[in-house]
Order: structure tokens, then sequence, then C-alpha cells
């Protein structure tokens, strides 16, 4: 085992180091240094317990015995999470003719949309074209180090893209996923619209989540996915979204 954390520590060490020149890459320069450090000191836990004899031995014994289990659980726990994710990540059929879409943020860059985030907008684009009676929703408010709504960016992007403008509304107030889809349901309300058939567009990895969301909300789960786009922020997103379901769970909202 020591050579299994040995290694694993070190890969975790170049892969954090990888992500510091990309911001968009700042979960995993989190995730990955974390993990080299948990699985750093376990290797040197274990040098300890074989290379000494006295009582800092035995309590290193017992630590690393305590941190192989935990270490287990935890990949058994991923595991089982990132299942559903991938299980998650399909488009309903009944989400196709919604009379209302959510198109959920996924960050900005400057005036302009992330990647990941104008593979949704692509996808809200063709929804719009195949679908001429349903509404969009573009969901998102304004991050700490962002000069402008997520929703504003969107709006203007599926605009410039010659979506009709008269069939998308801004919800700009929202700053997590279930704010999307609790404001967004205000704003249905606002404008007299049924919420009997709605769906959410987001990308394949958040739609799990995004389904239990809307059952929360008392919606009918229904999810249309986008691409993810680029396979390394793909995985990432896929890391992250086990932590936010994690978290979801542990707030009690699960």
């Amino acid at each position: 085992m020591k050579r299994f954390y040995q290694i694993l520590c070190i890969v975790c060490g170049i892969l954090a180091l990888i992500c510091i020149p990309f911001r968009p890459l700042w979960f995993g320069l989190a995730f990955f240094t974390t993990l080299c450090g948990c699985t750093g000191a376990m290797w040197l836990l274990i040098r300890v317990r074989d290379t000494r004899t006295d009582k800092w031995s035995a309590a290193a014994n017992w630590l690393v015995r305590i941190g192989n289990v935990v270490f287990v659980l935890w990949l058994v726990s991923v595991a089982a999470v990132e299942g559903l994710i991938l299980s998650g990540a399909h488009t309903d059929a009944q989400a196709l003719e919604a009379d209302c879409v959510f198109v959920l943020g996924g960050g900005i860059n400057g005036d302009q949309p992330t990647e990941t985030l104008r593979n949704r907008l692509a996808v809200a684009l063709d929804v719009m074209e195949q679908n001429p009676d349903a509404h969009i929703i573009v969901c998102g408010g304004q991050g700490d180090d962002e000069d402008y709504t997520e929703a504003s960016v969107m709006y203007n992007w599926m605009v410039s893209h010659g979506a009709d403008p008269g069939r998308i509304i801004k919800e700009s107030k929202s700053r997590n996923t279930i704010q999307n889809i609790e404001n967004a349901l205000e704003l249905c309300e606002k404008n007299g619209w049924s919420t009997d058939n709605v769906a959410a567009l987001s990308s394949g990895f958040h739609l799990f989540r995004t389904r239990h969301i809307m059952e929360n909300c008392g919606l009918e789960p229904a999810a249309i996915a986008a691409p993810s786009g680029n396979p390394a922020m793909h995985i990432l997103f896929c890391i992250r979204e086990y932590f936010s379901i994690v978290k979801l769970v542990a707030s009690g909202y699960w």
C-alpha cells in the first residue's frame, strides 16, 4: 500500500500543478491538492509504521488502518454516486415537448459563455426550433468575480444566434441550481404559465441532481442533456458533481 499511496500522491501533485494556470480548472486544483495531502500523509504514516518500533509505530499502525478503511469507503461512495450521475445523463423524451424550458447557467468569461454553457445554449436553440411554442427561461445571477449576470450573457448569445427574443425570459438572481429552479418557477407563475409541463436543460453530468431538485419543487422531473465538451473538464465536472450531491444530502435537502 505504501507504493500505491506514494504513486497516487505524486500523480495528484502533478495534476494539481497542471490545473494552476487555468482558472476553470481551479476546482481540480483544490481537489487534487487535498487528495495529494491525504495520500502523502498515508505514505508517511506507513513509513513510520514500518521503520520504527516504539509507540509511534503502534499509533501509526492504527492510523493507517483507519485511513485505509476511510479511503475504501470513500472510493465506494464515489463509484456509487458517479454511477448515478452517469445514469442521469440523458434526455427525457417528454422534455422536448415542454411548454417552458429552464436553461441552467454554467459559467461565463467576461461577456461570453464558457464552452460548457455554449453547449447548453446551442441545444436550447435546437429545442426552440423543434418546439416553436416553448418558452425559454435562462437562469443565472452574477458571481462575485463576474461583470454581468449569466442570464444576460445567455440571452445575448441566443439572440445573436437567431433566437426570438420574445420567447426568452431572464432569471438573473440565482446563485445555485436550487435557486435556478425555484426562481424560474416564480417567473412562470408571474407570467401565468402552467408548470405542469416544464423541463430543465443542462449538461448531462448535472441532470441527476437537477431532476431531484425538480421533484423537491413539486415538478415532474424532465430534463434535456447538453454535451459537456472538453473531456478533461467533463471529468472534473463529474468529480465536482459528486461533492455537490454529498453537500445536498448533508444539508438535508435530499
